[in-house]
């Protein structure tokens, strides 16, 4: 049964031992991840009602990479990432385990939640690029590298699915302290799957002087053209897309005047859709098509979120979320099997700092921003807009793609992963 598993296209990469382990403990961290995002943004509206609040955690959970990322990548191509991943888990264990204890206490105050927010920003800054580029150094063969990165993208939003279902029912039940308290234990399970781990590390050119390094992948990706636009569209997408994360909790409390497991269940159809997108897309598609792909999902992302906006209706909502995670999640896994197929491997480090730059350092601008126009012209007006500006994007990306189409295509065919689904 395993074996006939491991054949299908989709989930080729699980046929590689060091994967399975990663993505197990990836299962139970990012359940335990989701949780206590839900939690706090439940917290925060608990503390000062505000959706400008919520988009400023976001931002200050997030934007530290702005500043700290451009070293991570130095960092990540110069020591062993699993000893880098080992130590930034930890540090997330240890914040967890702090956010539960001030809530337990009663004490907890909305600056020192965002204090505590800053400090997974920084942490975050390396642990997300040391993840991303460690997933195509654990397996056997390249052909497995698309079907890596959707799983991993799979695992992720499954996790979105789970998290904030359980966290709502943990929210009514016994309170956000609870949530952020199972989120720490759940980072030993990722922590003890790490040791067990064997990472292929590849040594940088450059390992004697940092600020080299750090020049170095920069003069990289100005100089080579695909990367460059991928890794600027890439960042007006994440700027456009972050903001549901801040208006879902907004909706479900102001707009549908619910409870937190109606907001569980909206972010919940977000995962559902986000699932359903990356198995599609690692069965069917073909990586010399992800930058065509990439085009119709921002654009379904945009539909999405304006029908969602528009709609009063909760199942009426749910379905537009599946909708909307649906564009996110493949919208996501293109670019990022984009870039990690034509980087070159010495680089991969410096590179997917960049990407989480575009992400986790652009996309809470776009929560803020959300988080203050709905404040100032309400949510339906935030989400609407927010989306209009997806649907735009589509049209400027689909110009740029077919610019550097021959150029992704030569690159592609050179390192044989032509036709490779």
């Amino acid at each position: 049964m395993l074996a006939w598993l491991y054949s299908t296209r989709a989930f080729a990469a699980l046929g590689a031992r060091n994967f399975r382990i990663f993505i197990f403990g990836q299962v139970v961290s990012l359940v335990g991840t989701w949780m206590q995002r839900l939690a706090m943004s439940w917290l925060v509206l608990r503390l000062t009602g505000s959706a400008a609040g919520l988009g400023l955690i976001e931002l200050s959970n997030q934007a530290p990479i702005l500043v700290t990322g451009f070293l991570a990548g130095t960092i990540l191509d110069r020591y062993d990432m699993k000893k880098i991943l080992i130590v930034t888990q930890s540090l997330c264990m240890v914040q967890a385990f702090a956010l539960a204890m001030l809530d337990f206490s009663g004490a907890i105050r909305y600056s020192q939640v965002l204090l505590l927010s800053i400090m997974l920003g920084v942490i975050a800054s390396v642990d997300m690029p040391a993840r991303q580029s460690c997933v195509p150094r654990m397996l056997d063969d390249k052909s497995q590298l698309n079907s890596a990165l959707t799983i991993n993208s799979a695992v992720f939003n499954l996790a979105r699915l789970i998290g904030p279902a359980l966290g709502g029912f943990a929210l009514q039940a016994i309170g956000e302290a609870a949530c952020f308290l199972l989120n720490g234990v759940s980072f030993m399970t990722v922590i003890y799957s790490l040791t067990k781990l064997k990472i292929r590390h590849v040594q940088s050119a450059s390992r004697q002087n940092g600020w080299k390094s750090f020049k170095e992948g920069l003069l990289y990706a100005k100089d080579f053209e695909v990367l460059r636009k991928m890794l600027t569209l890439s960042a007006l997408f994440f700027f456009i897309s972050n903001p549901f994360a801040t208006l879902l909790p907004f909706f479900a409390k102001n707009i549908f005047d619910s409870s937190a497991s109606a907001l569980g269940f909206f972010m919940g159809s977000v995962g559902l859709g986000a699932v359903i997108g990356v198995i599609y897309q690692a069965s069917f598609v073909a990586v010399e098509r992800l930058h065509r792909r990439v085009v119709l999902s921002v654009a379904v992302y945009g539909i999405g979120i304006i029908s969602f906006a528009c709609s009063r209706s909760v199942m009426f909502s749910c379905f537009s979320l599946t909708l909307l995670g649906f564009g996110l999640s493949t919208g996501a896994v293109c670019f990022n099997t984009v870039i990690q197929s034509v980087i070159d491997e010495n680089k991969r480090g410096r590179v997917m700092s960049l990407y989480a730059i575009c992400n986790i350092g652009i996309g809470p601008l776009g929560s803020l921003a959300a988080g203050v126009l709905a404040d100032i012209a309400g949510g339906t007006f935030a989400g609407v807009f927010f989306g209009l500006c997806a649907v735009i994007l589509s049209f400027f990306m689909n110009k740029n793609m077919h610019r550097i189409e021959k150029q992704i295509l030569r690159i592609l065919k050179e390192k044989g992963l032509v036709g490779i689904r």
